[in-house]
């Protein structure tokens, strides 16, 4: 009961929250997770979510507030980059294009945990300790995130 209670969190504030093809994508997001065996679990009165893999470990989190400005209107970021397995070149443009540059919000990425990454073979200099950082995904994108999530799971 408390697993769809948690559920209906999620959905509602993306209901409540995004319009279009924002609610859309951010919905298909979350019954890929569902489908998929990955945990998101709601926090911050259903504005954010952790997102996790199978065995719980923490893979992302996500922020949904249908705000204009950033993190608006639903942005999702990344813990990890270490994705195991075989990428195309769409793939991993879409990985280096997304990848977050730190934005000092910890007042510098030494005091963070972020720095130098390498994601599918590119060296990346002073990343966000939540290294890919995707700003309300289209649905292009998003696949590029599923195909992402389920080299990490």
């Amino acid at each position: 009961m408390f697993k769809r209670k948690k559920n209906l969190i999620i959905e509602e504030g993306i209901a409540k929250r995004l319009t279009g093809n924002a609610q859309k994508n951010a919905l298909d997001f979350v019954a890929f997770m569902r489908a998929n065996d990955m945990s998101i679990d709601p926090n911050n009165g259903g504005d954010g979510w952790a997102v996790g893999g199978k065995e719980g470990d923490s893979l992302g989190y996500a922020i949904v507030n249908g705000a204009s400005e950033f993190p608006g209107p639903w942005t999702l970021w990344f813990n990890v980059c270490d994705f195991a397995g075989d990428a195309d070149d769409a793939l991993k443009e879409a990985a280096w294009t997304h990848a977050s540059p730190c934005g000092k919000c910890h007042k510098g990425w030494e005091n963070c945990g972020g720095g130098n990454r390498v994601i599918f073979g590119k060296e990346f200099d002073r990343l966000c300790h939540s290294p890919l950082m995707f700003v309300n995904p289209d649905a292009q994108a998003l696949e590029h995130i599923k195909k992402l999530l389920l080299m990490l799971k």
